[in-house]
């Protein structure tokens, strides 16, 4: 089935502009999770992709906190004394980030900050109990906020739980910047919970998140290097100009998804199942690609050209190619004119015909539209465009 929306998570605000770019090529919206009353500031890039398209959908996690907070109770009552020991709150510093790499020693991580209203008062009152938790305020540039101060990891964990209550209730795709999420996902109960923040939990395969990892895999694949550099209004005219082929993109997508998630059923090792993605991928997206690639490049026009050479009339005497065209040369001209332009839009039609049914002619669009050109190579291509012959 396919998946208009993706759910950004475990941060409100998109750390990666240039991963942001990338997430719009692919989705047609981006929700995130952002509770009532959050003092939401988006950097310069997502608030054009915003405007211009109305990219980014705020979803409040109102409903799904009372749904996910009685685990996470249960978790820390259960286990308050091993929590503590690990990752207690006191004599540390409380800073506006936090990270997910694992530390020597976890006591030794910064702590982080959890927005109030996305924290029940009984699970708030949990975490103070157990010495994991204290109110702290912070002052910002903006807003004079109050945080529940916790440890990074499980601001983490509690992040990714949301997050995919929220996806189950929505039907959005989880999607991330920090690849370390992917391997956060998982039934969330009480003891998992607690193997995961006790750092015993082994790493979740990932196969809920094959369709979102392989669209993106294909999508970053064809991006140019400097993608920070190019401007929001190509991206926004990508995401509006080519439907016909985004659905022939997006239907491969779903049949690697399909393939992927069938054939590793009982996989249990993440390092496989990475390889079975990776082979899905070549198999439904990458090699199309360069097959397309290549099909592309084979439309040339060397061969019409070279069925409109004009010979001399050798019978005529003296005669030579400039007196044959003489007082005609204007209409021959014309004539030779008007049947490489008709060849050049006929080679365009069919250029046209196997982009729109490729699985991967959304990502050659990608490609040629946003790779870098010279000023002469885009003359050439608006001419191109206004006779109705560019790619």
């Amino acid at each position: 089935m396919a998946l208009q929306t993706g759910l950004y998570y475990p941060y409100v605000h998109l750390r990666d502009e240039t991963w942001a770019k990338a997430a719009a090529l692919y989705w047609r919206h981006l929700a995130r999770v952002v509770p009532a009353g959050f003092p939401v500031q988006d950097r310069g890039v997502v608030r054009e992709l915003n405007q211009a398209s109305g990219f980014i959908v705020d979803s409040d996690p109102r409903q799904v906190i009372e749904v996910v907070a009685p685990a996470f109770v249960a978790a820390v009552r259960d286990n308050a004394e091993e929590l503590r020991a690990r990752s207690a709150v006191q004599e540390r510093r409380f800073t506006s980030r936090w990270h997910s790499e694992p530390v020597p020693n976890p006591r030794t991580r910064n702590l982080t900050g959890l927005f109030p209203k996305e924290v029940p008062p009984v699970l708030e009152a949990a975490l103070e109990e157990a010495g994991l938790a204290y109110r702290d305020c912070r002052q910002r540039v903006w807003d004079h906020q109050e945080w529940v101060v916790v440890d990074p990891s499980f601001a983490w964990a509690y992040k990714c739980a949301v997050t995919q209550e929220l996806a189950r209730r929505t039907a959005f795709a989880p999607v991330t910047d920090q690849l370390a999420a992917y391997t956060a996902t998982g039934d969330w109960s009480a003891e998992h919970i607690a193997d995961t923040l006790l750092g015993r939990a082994a790493p979740a395969v990932g196969r809920e998140t094959a369709q979102t990892r392989l669209a993106m895999m294909a999508v970053r694949c064809v991006l140019p290097a400097d993608l920070r550099h190019v401007p929001v209004e190509k991206i926004v005219r990508l995401r509006t100009q080519y439907a016909d082929e985004f659905v022939a993109f997006e239907t491969a997508v779903n049949a690697a998804t399909a393939e992927v998630v069938e054939a590793t059923q009982e996989v249990t090792d993440r390092a496989a199942f990475e390889l079975h993605l990776q082979g899905a991928f070549d198999l439904h997206l990458a090699r199309p690609l360069e097959s397309l690639r290549k099909a592309m490049n084979g439309l040339k026009l060397d061969t019409i050209l070279t069925t409109l050479t004009i010979k001399p009339e050798v019978s005529v005497p003296g005669a030579g190619l400039a007196w044959l065209l003489g007082g005609t040369a204007t209409a021959v001209g014309t004539g030779i004119a008007f049947t490489v332009l008709a060849a050049r839009q006929a080679t365009a039609r069919e250029r046209d015909t196997r982009v729109a049914s490729s699985p991967a002619g959304y990502l050659l669009r990608v490609e040629k539209e946003l790779k870098p050109t010279t000023v002469l190579k885009r003359v050439g291509r608006a001419v191109s465009r206004t006779a109705g012959v560019g790619v």
